[in-house]
């Protein structure tokens, strides 16, 4: 036996094989998929509508000649349209949703009210239904989101948060004596 048979591994190894790395079918590949997905995108056609009233500072409204704001009247609410639905949602002490109403009706959930609402829609026939929703001060976000999805899925046009004042005599009253 030699010397360099004894050992095992006394040979020295050569450079590494080199790995070729395919860049450019990974490239095309990924330009097939970005263009498929350009292409076959549609953008949703049938968005809810959010009617937020927020509250305005004198100082942020445009001012006169003189330099002084001017409020604006606020908006006039169209309130005596047929295809317009109160939704009520009051809150307890800690701000989880307590009750829930559909114009005049007590709902036991939300289920409830996208079936209701997608009662209506059908109804109506083609003819956009909007909804106001009237919530708590004191109530989540989680809540309101809650209802507003249930809106959105049963196919309502028109969501609007409402300000409890502008609430019409024909809703009951609430909590805090807000109708």
């Amino acid at each position: 036996m030699t010397r360099s048979q004894s050992r095992p591994g006394a040979r020295r190894p050569g450079p590494p094989e080199e790995v070729l790395f395919p860049v450019t079918p990974m490239l095309d590949m990924a330009f097939q998929l970005l263009a498929f997905f350009v292409l076959t995108f549609q953008a949703p056609s049938a968005e809810t509508y959010l009617d937020l009233l927020l509250p305005t500072t004198p100082v942020a409204l445009p001012g006169t000649d003189l330099g002084k704001a001017v409020p604006t009247p606020a908006r006039r609410v169209d309130t005596d349209l047929e295809n317009d639905l109160w939704v009520r949602v009051e809150a307890d002490e800690l701000g989880d949703m307590r009750s829930l109403r559909l114009g005049e009706d007590a709902l036991p959930d939300l289920e409830t009210l996208g079936e209701r609402l997608r009662r209506y829609v059908r109804i109506l026939e083609g003819r956009p239904l909007r909804v106001r929703i009237v919530a708590d001060d004191s109530l989540r976000y989680e809540d309101v989101a809650g209802v507003m999805a249930a809106c959105s899925s049963a196919g309502v046009a028109t969501i609007r948060l409402t300000d409890p004042a502008s609430l019409p005599g024909r809703l009951p009253s609430g909590p805090r004596g807000v109708p």
